[in-house]
């Protein structure tokens, strides 16, 4: 894959001179007022970050309420494919293939020119600081742009025609249907804005049950078959810092190995990518039990989402599939050990945050591009504020959400999600 820290070199350096260029551009070329002109074609770009997806979600939902005869169109990865079938919010998609340099530039190219042909009157950029959105909606000629001028670049006020305020108070979710409340209201006070946010949350996706079946079998030759079920995600995205973002491996054991010492009637399944195996696997070895497995590699995003599904808890790092499970409301517990939950929580209905009490969180921000903390770049910081957290701390919220079979008297429709497929 294209190195992602490459990408965003590129794009800061690159793509804050061609947004230079093209702002000039704009300023100097008289155009008609686009404000009044129908909006028949949306174009929404988010490049990075499956759970950013998601989370966007909900202002998928309001645009189509709020344009409700205009075509969704997403710009995004190839890897984002598959979540975006589950969400089902868009008419059309678009993807740009970051595999390779020569990959990335011929996807480019054609995506481009199929968006020009298409003739689309507004791109909603939901990226914080990347440039390439701005640079890809001008090569496409959209003639009018919304997004979020956040950062010390005097060239975002010229190329957006609707510049958002990006509010570090508000869950990323909310920051998001902040640019479609102020493309429906022109409300720059946000005056009526919690009124409006609070009508749209995370659709609730059903699961095939023929996806169900199979990760029963698979359980099922993993010995979990009649037990409760833990699921564990360790993981982070490989994106952005991963190994600052991470629990040491010996907590994730120590926790595992005391949810199964308090729960004898539970199995904990540890989830990850196909390139988290060995990691996870490592993991799974200290623990050192029977009733600890990975499935780490073996499933899609369907068949996550159907193991999620029947699952009673999940204890996730703050990554995608912690945002993914929100889409069927499994018990979840999301640590937080670089960013804030202030601004990426899982929003399920029983679900619990666990994070340093710490000033330095969180350690890097969209304000610096995410590239620095205390002026040092990420890849030389370590894991030191996650070391801060007990395991005590992640148990607490754990016999919280999951309770002992005999404790349990809450009503059917509370009852964990294996009970009710």
């Amino acid at each position: 894959m294209f190195d992602i820290r490459l990408m965003r070199q590129i794009d800061n350096q690159v793509g804050n001179a061609a947004c230079s260029v093209l702002a000039a551009v704009k300023k100097l070329r008289p155009t008609r007022p686009v404000s009044d002109a129908p909006i028949r074609k949306i174009a929404v770009a988010k490049f990075f970050g499956m759970g950013s997806i998601v989370v966007a979600s909900p202002s998928l939902q309001a645009l189509r309420e709020v344009y409700p005869e205009a075509e969704i169109h997403f710009i995004t990865f190839t890897s984002n494919r598959e979540i975006l079938d589950i969400l089902g919010k868009t008419d059309r998609q678009w993807f740009i293939d970051n595999s390779s340099a020569s990959a990335f530039t011929r996807t480019t190219y054609e995506v481009a020119r199929g968006l020009r042909r298409e003739k689309i009157d507004l791109l909603l950029d939901f990226e914080f600081f990347a440039k390439f959105p701005l640079v890809l909606g001008s090569l496409a000629g959209i003639p009018r742009s919304a997004g979020f001028c956040l950062t010390p670049e005097p060239w975002r006020m010229t190329l957006l025609d609707v510049p958002g305020s990006y509010n570090h108070y508000y869950h990323t979710k909310d920051i998001f249907l902040s640019l479609v409340y102020l493309l429906k209201t022109q409300d720059l006070y946000y005056l009526q804005f919690d009124e409006f946010r609070r009508k749209y949350t995370y659709p609730r996706v059903s699961v095939d049950p023929a996806d169900v079946a199979e990760v029963r079998r698979i359980l099922a030759t993993q010995g979990a078959s009649g037990r409760r079920l833990v699921v564990v995600n360790p993981n982070t995205s490989p994106e952005l810092a991963p190994e600052v973002r991470k629990w040491p491996e010996e907590r994730y054991a120590e926790l595992t190995q005391r949810i199964l010492n308090e729960y004898g009637d539970t199995h904990v399944v540890f989830i990850g990518a196909k390139g988290d195996r060995a990691y996870v696997e490592r993991i799974v070895k200290r623990v050192g039990s029977p009733r600890a497995t990975s499935v780490a590699g073996e499933l899609n995003l369907r068949r996550l989402l159907a193991l999620f599904s029947i699952t009673d808890l999940l204890v996730s790092n703050d990554s995608g599939p912690m945002h993914l499970a929100c889409l069927v409301d499994t018990p979840v517990i999301g640590l937080f050990f670089a960013d804030t939950p202030t601004l990426f929580a899982p929003l399920a209905s029983r679900a619990r945050c666990v994070a340093p009490d710490l000033y330095s969180l969180p350690l890097f921000t969209v304000y610096n591009g995410k590239d620095a903390v205390a002026g040092k770049p990420i890849d030389v910081i370590s894991n030191v504020p996650a070391r801060t957290v007990p395991v005590d701390r992640v148990m607490s919220d754990v016999h919280a959400l999951l309770p002992k079979l005999e404790q349990a008297t809450q009503p059917a429709s509370n009852q964990p999600a294996s009970s009710r497929v």
